[in-house]
């Protein structure tokens, strides 16, 4: 390069070097910030089951009155019969991933919806646009803390 730089690597100042070496270090092992953000997601989720909104926040489909008048529990709340799908949310973090989600096969009919049974999409997973900027904070909060 021709003219004035300055060159920032791992042979330049130390204080800097370290800085950067234990950026890379931790750039190596999310799990931290990953762990953080599933906690976060379980909090956020919460939520939306309490207030029964997609991640968007759009209010999920009604029940059907036949559905609903067969309902023997918890007769005015959306994908709330006992009180286990929201409860059986949970994260798994590894150093490069974080899987957030339930384990429930009928999570998914939920979640898509199933069309040969009637029953229609209520998203309950996802991250909206609030989480998204949440999730950078978090990893930006981390990244600084290397720093």
């Amino acid at each position: 390069m021709a003219g004035a730089f300055v060159k920032v690597d791992l042979t330049g100042r130390e204080e800097i070097k370290k800085a950067l070496n234990r950026l890379a270090r931790r750039g190596r092992d999310l799990t931290p910030v990953f762990d953080d953000m599933g906690e976060y997601l379980l909090e956020a989720h919460e939520g939306r089951f309490d207030a029964g909104r997609s991640p968007e926040g759009d209010p999920w489909e009604p029940l059907s009155p036949r559905y609903k008048a067969r309902k023997k529990r918890n007769k005015g709340k959306i994908l709330v019969l006992d009180d286990i799908l929201g409860g059986t949310l949970r994260y798994q973090t590894t150093a490069g991933s974080l899987l957030f989600g339930t384990d429930r096969v009928y999570g998914a009919t939920h979640q898509f919806g199933r069309a040969d049974a009637g029953i229609p999409a209520r998203p309950f997973l996802g991250l909206s646009s609030d989480d998204g900027k949440e999730m950078l904070r978090l990893a930006g909060e981390h990244l600084a803390a290397a720093l």
